[in-house]
């Protein structure tokens, strides 16, 4: 993005060439003016997202929780940490998964917290001794073990709730590897030692998008940190609404968002609408210079397209130039962006600039 000069007002410019659907006006054509309208606005378009995007959670599933291990030496004396099992149930079935649970001990407040959604056993990408060294607790959850992300194995782990395999909006596994984040979230809200108010939720490219579904459900989300995802669908350079489309991808998401052959310019929403969802509070999206697939530009236009529901709830949106520079983190609103020299990865620089925004947010 370094060198690309636009004349003042040029991103509007390119948002507005981007022909997006209307976020602030309600389904019967009113505008939203207030907070009251974009409470209605909100509801509109998480049903709308449900049923056409991410799909339909099952309801009336219980959960319980198990310490199953502990470490008091964990990280060479500096953190305890904890096995929980989640223990998930209804009815019909029932499946459990584990996940970690990292403490520093260093700090003698309540500790903020970042939930990872990660690919792999490898705790916030090898940084884990880095982040506690901050003053943060870190919650490990690797993602296959909440749900395979194979469609033949779709029955395996959460997603075997839903069963109704015919269901044009049962939910993807997205909407799966999020739900299994807020189960999460409800053991958190038990262990004293954490600040409650201060748990952000944090992924990468698909788990970045789920990151921003999980934040977005779940209130009890301060900040959901997205790395390398939440571009535009439409006029983005990333990957496209086709390309999602492909058997090894479309299984992330309902079944209703690929019916009719259609494009992303046919859709009823393009990603400023998820990120809205999370107003009024954080959101912090992160991009790379060289990371074609995932498309910083349309990202920055997203985050931006994003803000008057930041802005009609009284608080600013994303704040940034027409230029946006490498390796400086535009943190003035409550939508953040960083972008990062490099490729398609979740790095120290970002993890960085992330724990800079929070503390500058008290987040």
């Amino acid at each position: 993005m370094k060198g690309r000069k636009r004349r003042m007002n040029g991103l509007q410019k390119e948002i507005e060439n981007r022909h997006l659907p209307e976020l602030m006006r309600l389904e019967n054509g009113d505008a939203v003016t207030n907070c009251v309208d974009w409470k209605l606005r909100r509801e509109e378009i998480k049903k709308l997202f449900c049923h056409e995007y991410m799909g339909v959670t099952p309801e009336n599933i219980k959960s319980a929780f198990e310490c199953v291990g502990e470490d008091e030496d964990a990280y060479g004396g500096k953190a305890i940490e904890k096995t929980i099992k989640v223990q998930l149930a209804n009815n019909n079935d029932a499946y459990e998964f584990l996940f970690k649970l990292i403490l520093p001990k260093s700090v003698k407040e309540k500790i903020p917290v970042f939930l990872h959604l990660q690919f792999n056993e490898l705790v916030a990408g090898g940084l884990g001794e880095e982040i506690i060294d901050n003053g943060y607790a870190i919650v490990h959850v690797c993602y296959q073990d909440i749900d395979p992300d194979d469609s033949k194995e779709s029955f395996l782990g959460v997603s075997r709730f839903e069963k109704d395999w015919i269901k044009k909006d049962r939910w993807g596994k997205i909407a799966v590897w999020a739900f299994g984040a807020s189960k999460v979230m409800d053991y958190l809200q038990t262990v004293a030692q954490l600040d409650h108010a201060r748990i952000a939720v944090i992924g990468h490219s698909r788990l970045a998008l789920t990151a921003l579904w999980c934040a977005a459900m779940d209130e009890r989300f301060s900040l959901a940190v997205a790395g390398n995802s939440g571009s535009l669908y439409r006029g983005s350079q990333a990957e496209s609404f086709r390309d999602l489309s492909r058997e090894y991808t479309r299984y992330w998401f309902c079944p209703n968002l690929f019916r009719d052959d259609r494009d992303a310019n046919d859709l009823p929403f393009d990603m400023h609408f998820l990120i809205a969802l999370i107003a009024p509070r954080y959101v912090c999206l992160t991009g790379a210079t060289r990371d074609l697939w995932a498309d910083a530009h349309s990202e920055v236009l997203s985050g931006l397209a994003a803000s008057p529901a930041f802005e009609i709830l009284g608080q600013k949106g994303l704040i940034c130039p027409d230029e946006i520079l490498p390796d400086t983190l535009y943190d003035e609103g409550n939508i953040s962006f960083f972008l990062r020299s490099g490729t398609h990865f979740l790095g120290r620089d970002d993890w960085h600039a992330v724990m800079k925004y929070r503390e500058e947010k008290n987040i």
